[in-house]
């Protein structure tokens, strides 16, 4: 990670350690915790791991030009360190991590936007900066760093010149977020939403609820949260909360609201955009309600920072979404040719069903294909959880399911005697991807959904190598 420079002794005081070797002026230009990516002039944290123990590569990331190194205090630094290279002796080195982290937020002088919630974070996160890119120097947390290793990795990219950051959190236990907010004292919270996901670590989903909402406590004094207005357990979180509230969805007391919304053709979705008695048109150029839901936090965010709704409307068409979140490719077969939607990063109950809507909603297909792989970390109602999302894609409208991998099968099941051309379950990407590009027809349009365990992307990469290496994207 890239970062504004540092200095070892400035290092050593932050992270309340000493300088064991090297000159108190030497300097760091980044931060890493992987030995194998560590750039000439960066800062090696060695990282103890349940696997691997980051000390046993600190000769490596000298021999990479690292300038530096932070170790724990029982670490014997070889006679051989290159002339240049300091270290700094810490207790422990992630907590080190997360104290040169927060001195370099303390420095910091701009706003600072944490988001979290069950699903949409990444996409939330992607469209919030670049809504707030048209009026600030907007930075974002790169890529998925976003637990406790990388949010203060994120964080150290912070330069002084950036006005606004936005940084995903997210957990898989309880009192995760809290320390993140400990880390990055966030002025801003966005509560996307609360779903059924991370059930093999809690109990329910009211636990999963309490987490998320560690957030809304760790909002820095005189904050403001924004909050999903059609989620009821997050506006039970947002009702304890005592600062400035902005809330967003559907419902109509949202402070930020989207209605009429419309599917108009693939890559189009269009909605009203209403706030405080004022309405504009908006179109996002993505397929789905759900890409309205998660574009709000950021139309608020918006708003809040003096844009004007018409500001808004004109962003929101012009925004970039991640890869594999809903892409949408065209490839040639017959006359037609057939399209697909690639929204294989992640996948989880609600969003599994969100996105069936968009495929069935689109107009101009003559059959709805949808490839869905297991959906993970669900818990001891998992079996239960697939099976009720193939009855939903059979009712649906979809005329082909195929289902990936483990409990995807469930999904199958409940979907075969309700889909025109049946269902089919495999278990592994490897054969879905091989029947899916043998069996796709002129006309289809194919829904591609999955968690990474799953790797269904390896059926998007199939057709591609079928059909065609350069598929269209944005196909309307």
């Amino acid at each position: 990670m890239r970062m504004a420079r540092l200095v070892a002794g400035d290092i050593a005081s932050a992270t309340g350690g000493a300088l064991a070797l090297g000159a108190r002026s030497a300097a760091a230009s980044g931060v890493s915790i992987d030995s194998r990516s560590v750039a000439a002039g960066e800062l090696f944290f060695a990282i103890r791991g349940p696997r691997n123990d980051g000390h046993a590569f600190v000769p490596d990331v000298w021999a990479r030009g690292a300038a530096g190194a932070v170790v724990a205090d029982d670490y014997a630094v070889p006679a051989e360190a290159p002339a240049g290279f300091f270290v700094v002796r810490v207790k422990d080195t992630h907590e080190a991590l997360k104290a040169l982290a927060r001195a370099v937020r303390l420095q910091w002088r701009g706003r600072l936007v944490a988001v979290t919630g069950s699903m949409g974070k990444t996409t939330t996160r992607e469209f919030a900066c670049q809504l707030l890119e048209n009026r600030f120097p907007a930075y974002q947390t790169p890529g998925n760093y976003n637990n406790l290793f990388g949010l203060p990795l994120s964080l150290l990219g912070l330069e002084p010149g950036h006005e606004v950051g936005v940084f995903e959190m997210g957990m898989s236990a309880p009192g995760e977020i809290a320390e993140m907010c400990r880390v990055a004292l966030p002025d801003i919270g966005v509560l996307t939403g609360v779903a059924p996901v991370h059930l093999e670590f809690f109990a329910s989903v009211e636990e999963i609820a309490e987490a998320k909402g560690e957030l809304v406590s760790g909002l820095a004094p005189g904050g403001t949260l924004i909050y999903n207005a059609d989620d009821p357990l997050v506006c039970k979180l947002a009702r304890r909360f005592g600062g400035e509230k902005v809330s967003f969805g559907s419902s109509p007391d949202a402070d930020v609201r989207a209605d009429q919304v419309e599917m108009r053709d693939l890559g189009t979705t269009c909605f009203r955009l209403s706030y405080e008695g004022r309405r504009v048109r908006a179109a996002l150029p993505f397929t789905g309600a759900h890409f309205v839901q998660n574009a709000l936090p950021g139309a608020a965010l918006g708003l809040k920072f003096g844009m004007s709704p018409a500001q808004v409307a004109d962003a929101m068409a012009k925004l970039r979404q991640p890869a594999m979140r809903g892409e949408v490719s065209r490839f040639q077969k017959g006359a037609g040719g057939f399209a697909v939607i690639d929204d294989s990063y992640n996948s989880n109950p609600c969003a599994l069903r969100g996105m069936i809507d968009a495929l069935c909603a689109v107009p101009g297909f003559s059959r709805r294909v949808l490839v869905a792989g297991e959906m993970l970390e669900l818990g001891a109602d998992a079996p239960r959880m697939h099976f009720e999302c193939g009855e939903y894609a059979s009712r649906s409208g979809v005329g082909l399911v195929v289902g990936v991998q483990g409990g995807a099968v469930e999904l199958v099941r409940a979907a075969s005697k309700g889909c025109a051309d049946g269902a089919r379950f495999f278990g592994s990407s490897d054969e879905a991807a091989e029947f899916v590009a043998a069996n796709v027809r002129e006309g289809d349009l194919v829904l591609v959904k999955g968690s990474r365990g799953a790797h269904t992307e390896k059926v998007v990469e199939a057709l591609a190598a079928r059909f065609g290496k350069e598929p269209q994207r944005g196909w309307r």
